[in-house]
C-alpha cells in the first residue's frame, strides 16, 4: 500500500503543476457550458432537497471516521507491540474492561504471528466470527470481510442513485445520473483493490505500536473521506447545473416544442377571456358608457398634460435624440408585416 509519505511527496511535487491546470480546465467547461439564453436562476425546490440529503450524508460519512465508532482495536487501547504474549495482553485488557465473549474468541485465535497480521488487515470480526477462516488461508478472511465491505458503498451508490432520479430531483439531478452512480462503484472498487493488494505481512518486523500500519482502522478513515469528497462534488455540480450557472444542458426539440405549446395555449386562454371580458363591456349599455367617459375623460387630461411647457420642452429634447426617421420606417415595417400577416390568414383558410 502506498505510505502517506509517498502521497504527501506526490501532492506537493505535481500540485503546483496541476492545481492551475485544472482551475483552466473548470473555467473552460463552465465558460462553454454556460448558454447566455439560460439566466441564472434560484436553486429549485426539489434541488435544494437533494442538497440537503447531500450534506446529511457527507456528514454522516465524515462522522462514521471518528474513533468511536471505530471496531476496538485491543493493541492500540493496551498500547501493546505486536510480538506481546496473548495472556498478557488480555490481563492489560481485562484492567481496563470486562471481558466479553468475542474478547474470549480472539484470544484463542490470536496466538500466532499471522493471526495478529490479519487482525491489523481486516480488524476484529472476521477474527472472532468466522467459523471457517484460519491462518493457512489467508483469503478465507477475505471472503468473510467481503459483505461488510462492499455494504457501505451499496447505501452510498442506492443514495446517490436515489438522488439523481428524475423523480426526486427532476431533470437537474437525472444528468448526473452517470457520472454519481460511476464515481460510487469506482470507491468500492478502490477500496476492493487497496484490500486485495496489501501485503498484511509488511506489519511483521513491527517492533512498536506506533510501526504498525493498523491497515484496517485506516481504511474505514479513507473511506468516510471519499464518500464526503464525492457527495460534496455531486452538490456541487448539481447546484451548479440546477441554477444555469455552468454545465447546462440545452432542451431538447421536444421539450422546447412542449415548452412552446404550453406557452401558445396559455396566451390563447388569455386573449380568450379578454374576448370575453370585452364583450360583456360592449353589451352592457353602463359598462359601455362607462368605457367611453374614462377614454373621454383620459383624452382632456392627457391633451392638458402635453399643453404644459415643460412636458413640451421633454417631448423636444427627447425628440432631438432619437431618429425619428428611422423609427418611423420601423413603426412602417411593423404595420405592414401585421397587415400582410392579416390579409393572408383568409386566403389560407379557404386553400
Amino acid at each position: 500500500m502506498v505510505s502517506w509519505g509517498t502521497v504527501k511527496t506526490i501532492l506537493f511535487t505535481l500540485g503546483p503543476i496541476a492545481l492551475p491546470k485544472l482551475i483552466s480546465y473548470y473555467r473552460s467547461i463552465r465558460r462553454k457550458s454556460h448558454s447566455p439564453d439560460a439566466p441564472i436562476r434560484p436553486t429549485p425546490q426539489h434541488v435544494t432537497r437533494a442538497l440537503n440529503i447531500l450534506f446529511v450524508t457527507a456528514i454522516i460519512a465524515l462522522i462514521s471516521t471518528l474513533p468511536y465508532f471505530a471496531p476496538e482495536n485491543i493493541f492500540a487501547v493496551t498500547q501493546s507491540r505486536l510480538q506481546i504474549p496473548t495472556d498478557v495482553l488480555f490481563t492489560r485488557l481485562a484492567a481496563l474492561r470486562p471481558l466479553a465473549p468475542r474478547d474470549e474468541a480472539l484470544k484463542t485465535k490470536l496466538v500466532s504471528l499471522d493471526a495478529r497480521l490479519l487482525y491489523f488487515t481486516y480488524g476484529p470480526g472476521p477474527l472472532a466470527d468466522c467459523l471457517f477462516c484460519n491462518s493457512d488461508d489467508p483469503n478465507s478472511y477475505f471472503y468473510y470481510a467481503f459483505p461488510s465491505i462492499m455494504i457501505p458503498h451499496l447505501l452510498h451508490i442506492f443514495v446517490l442513485g436515489l438522488i439523481t432520479s428524475s423523480l426526486f430531483s427532476g431533470r437537474e439531478g437525472n444528468i448526473w445520473r452517470t457520472q454519481a452512480t460511476i464515481a460510487g462503484a469506482a470507491l468500492a472498487l478502490i477500496e476492493m483493490y487497496l484490500v486485495t493488494s496489501f501485503d498484511y505481512k509488511s506489519n511483521t518486523r513491527a517492533l512498536r505500536l506506533n510501526d504498525i500500519n493498523a491497515f484496517h482502522w485506516r481504511l474505514r478513515i479513507y473511506r468516510g473521506i471519499g464518500m464526503a469528497i464525492v457527495d460534496a462534488l455531486l452538490a456541487w455540480g448539481l447546484y451548479l447545473s440546477s441554477t444555469n450557472r455552468a454545465f447546462v444542458t440545452p432542451p431538447t426539440p421536444a421539450e422546447r416544442l412542449e415548452a412552446s405549446t404550453r406557452l401558445l395555449e396559455s396566451t390563447n386562454r388569455k386573449l380568450h377571456a379578454l374576448g370575453i371580458t370585452r364583450n360583456v363591456f360592449m353589451r352592457d349599455d353602463g359598462l359601455r358608457a362607462a368605457t367611453e367617459k374614462y377614454w373621454t375623460t383620459e383624452g382632456k387630461v392627457m391633451s392638458e398634460v402635453f399643453e404644459e411647457r415643460e412636458v413640451v420642452d421633454g417631448v423636444q429634447n427627447a425628440l432631438a435624440r432619437l431618429d425619428v426617421n428611422q423609427i418611423t420606417d420601423e413603426a412602417g415595417k411593423y404595420a405592414d408585416s401585421v397587415v400582410a400577416g392579416i390579409q393572408a390568414m383568409p386566403g389560407e383558410a379557404t386553400g
